[in-house]
């Protein structure tokens, strides 16, 4: 649930003591005011000094637990309520930033204070907790950002790692490593030679600088299961360490240095770019310009709790790089972040109960069990009427198939018939055609006829002979003429809606190809599937019209025909006139032969005799 009220990043400013303690105080460009103030010299004018306010200052001399106990501490209770929380430093390189963050073994940084703290905190909460509070589980990845790329710490693999954004704007990295810890010392021994896997190199400032940005991501989930929900939470802290923006000429950086120092001051840039967006208030906020605005997304101007912890030098030739880390720090104070509570909430589906009276049911309703004699005779009746069954759905389904060609064949011939020059009398193909439509008539009503006969018999007799079921299985009777039943088994071929037994959609053309046919005795039924050659030729004189007038939308009423070969057909017509012939589909540029001669089957009623 998103708060109503921002939260403003929290700035917090560390002074790192002088490497040279016998330098005279006098050389130091910065001094501290208070707990929060502090000044600095004015460039412009040397009599004049600027004056910056945090949310924190530590001076030189504060310790590693002062910083924890005030800027970092007050925010771990959030990822246990299901909220995110980033910690980052950030300054020039040789500021103390990785010291911030790590420490020593003696004198631990940040990141081992908060998992300390974190899980005595679950400890408290979970000796305190009933069966019915939350349960928690702690797991942790690593990762670093070398020259724009994202790299496991955990794992080392041979490539870098994506960033992804889910439905919900999170952001999330595929294929990183996690790993399930219950103890401070798990994380350890995982953390620490992970930590050694980090990409360092000396410079003239720093002996160990750190040439890329450290993520360390801890994910709490906890969850709590009811009698009617499972209710979950999701809280993340990130502990990020950025590398520390270079001058190549005080550093001496050369070759692969120099590249690491370009690709680290640019990715720093990106990040005062988003900050600034983010104070202007505009529309457009470049998290997606670098791999660390990009994981920071959530950080700056997203929904987590952010404290920056500021590192800066006290020596007067760091002046610069002092100077721009706190105008960059006084602009991040002003952004501000709108923190939530991720939680996922599961209904738990009721058992269903059986009740009484379906059982009583059942247990009235169940068969007597049967004697040898009763089985041998039922166990035949069962298996004959099977096959009846089967027999009357073949028999269906030639007879839609039957009435779906009658209807289309008669749709294209008035199509051909009403064109213009046709003086409107029935001819020879034509008579002989409506004969072939009496024919199919005739053959249904004998199929209904069959299975009446069939109804009957089966009625009348446990047993049915075999010989009404040998039609079915083979092409002749028993009495060696053919049967109307086998006959009628014609294969047709047509558009995947027809395999589908749907009906024939009225406005467009349809078309049936006749793959295979059978002989019949009768002479009159041979009219049903062998087409008169004059009508096949009007019926390839309608398509060419068709390709000749018809708009895109008409042309994608042809099998095979979409959208963008009709656009193709109808852009050819428009610029090289009409096609004289079907084949010239082949002109067509952006058709292959092989298209074009899927049309041409697809559209045109072959009979392969």
């Amino acid at each position: 649930m998103a708060s109503d009220k921002g939260m403003r990043v929290q700035v917090a400013v560390r002074l790192r003591p002088a490497l040279n303690p016998n330098e005279q105080r006098a050389n130091r460009c910065v001094s501290g005011i208070d707990n929060k103030s502090l000044e600095i010299w004015n460039w412009r004018n040397t009599d004049q000094s600027l004056r910056f306010e945090f949310d924190a200052f530590y001076g030189a001399d504060s310790q590693q637990k002062d910083i924890f106990k005030k800027s970092v501490r007050p925010l771990l209770a959030h990822p246990l309520e299901g909220q995110n929380v980033s910690v980052f430093a950030y300054g020039p390189t040789g500021a103390g930033k990785t010291f911030t963050m790590l420490g020593t073994q003696k004198n631990p940084g940040i990141i081992p204070r908060s998992l300390f703290t974190l899980f005595r905190e679950i400890q408290r909460r979970e000796r305190n907790a009933t069966s019915s509070e939350w349960k928690y589980a702690v797991s942790f990845s690593y990762l670093e950002i070398y020259q724009e790329k994202v790299y496991d710490l955990l794992e080392i693999k041979s490539h870098d790692l994506p960033i992804r954004e889910d439905q919900n704007h999170n952001i999330f990295i595929p294929n990183l490593t996690s790993k399930t810890i219950s103890s401070v010392q798990e994380f350890q021994a995982l953390f620490e030679p992970a930590s050694k896997n980090r990409t360092t190199a000396a410079t003239k400032l720093n002996s160990r600088s750190s040439r890329s940005h450290s993520v360390l991501l801890v994910k709490v989930e906890k969850s709590r299961e009811t009698e009617r929900e499972l209710k979950t939470q999701v809280g993340k802290l990130y502990l990020i360490d950025l590398a520390g923006s270079e001058n190549n000429k005080k550093t001496g950086n050369q070759g692969i240095r120099l590249k690491e120092s370009g690709a680290i001051n640019m990715s720093l840039f990106q990040l005062g770019k988003v900050v600034d967006a983010l104070n202007q208030k505009l529309p457009r906020i470049p998290y997606r310009d670098s791999k660390l605005t990009r994981l920071l997304q959530d950080s700056l101007g997203g929904h987590a709790h952010a404290c920056m912890l500021t590192n800066i030098a006290p020596e007067e030739e760091f002046y610069m790089d002092t100077y721009t880390t706190l105008n960059f720090a006084a602009k991040s104070r002003n952004v501000v972040n709108k923190p939530f509570v991720r939680e996922i909430s599961e209904t738990k589906k009721p058992a269903k109960k059986r009740s009484l009276s379906s059982h009583d049911d059942k247990v009235t309703t169940k068969k007597p069990k049967l004697n040898t004699e009763d089985k041998d005779r039922i166990i035949p009746q069962v298996e004959v009427s099977s096959l009846i069954r089967r027999q009357e759905t073949f028999e269906e389904k030639v007879k839609s198939r039957l009435d779906n060609l009658e209807q289309n064949l008669l749709q294209h011939l008035t199509k051909v018939t009403s064109r213009p020059g046709t003086s409107g009398q029935p001819s020879g193909t034509q008579q002989k055609l409506e004969q072939g439509f009496a024919d199919v008539r005739r053959l249904q009503q004998e199929i209904a006829s069959v299975n009446k006969v069939l109804r009957e018999k089966q009625n009348e007799k446990k047993d049915v002979p075999k010989a009404l079921i040998k039609p079915w299985r083979s092409s002749e009777t028993p009495g060696g003429e053919r049967s109307h039943l086998s006959s009628a088994s014609t294969k047709f071929e047509g558009s995947k809606k027809a395999k589908n037994g749907e009906k024939y959609q009225t406005g467009k053309i349809q078309f049936a190809k006749v793959k295979s046919v059978q002989d019949f005795d009768n002479k009159e039924n041979a009219s049903i599937i062998r087409l008169d050659p004059e009508f096949r030729q009007k019926h390839a004189a309608s398509i060419l019209h068709l390709l000749n007038t018809g708009t895109v939308k008409q042309l994608k009423s042809l099998q095979s025909v979409g959208e963008k070969r009709a656009q193709l057909i109808h852009n050819w017509r428009q610029m090289f006139g009409e096609f004289t012939r079907i084949e010239d589909l082949n002109k067509v540029t952006g058709l292959p032969q092989k298209t074009v001669n899927l049309i041409i089957q697809n559209n045109l009623i072959a009979v392969d005799a």
